[in-house]
């Protein structure tokens, strides 16, 4: 369930808030009593800039989405979501688009590693293959000669 994000200071019923990006945090700030909430974005991939991408207004509704913990933005005054900076691993600011070339690199490396390390598997069971056949061809040997 998605609710609205409304401001809990006594007295007050803002649900619109200014973005304050810091690092790991995110920080709501009520445009009406001017209360700061801190929400944690550990989990997010990108940086939040405190402006609407499509007309620059500061001001935007939050929502939460009480099961999965999520939080949506939407600017107060055109309705789109504010703009994002993505982050790759070396520190560099990218595109969505490079973002996800990098992340779909990543993932083909990861495949790569684990059909190496199953290629490795199969040639040692090979290997162990070939050196119980040979062992039973010395017992079997052994068996023939002893009668």
């Amino acid at each position: 369930m998605i609710r609205t994000f409304v401001c809990e200071k006594e007295g007050c019923s803002g649900n619109t808030f200014l973005i304050e990006s810091n690092e790991d945090r995110l920080w709501l700030v009520c445009s009406q009593c001017h209360s700061k909430y801190d929400i944690d974005i550990d989990n997010q991939e990108f940086i939040l800039l405190p402006n609407c991408c499509h007309c620059n207004n500061d001001v935007f509704k939050v929502y939460k989405d009480v099961q999965r913990g999520n939080v949506y933005y939407k600017c107060t005054k055109c309705g789109e979501v504010p703009e994002k900076i993505y982050v790759d691993p070396d520190g560099i600011q990218v595109s969505y688009e490079v973002k996800l070339l990098n992340d779909i690199k990543e993932v083909m490396n990861l495949l790569e590693q684990r059909i190496y390390n199953l290629e490795g598997n199969i040639k040692d069971l090979e290997n162990g293959q070939n050196l119980l056949e040979q062992s039973l061809a010395y017992i079997n040997k052994y068996i023939v000669e002893k009668n």
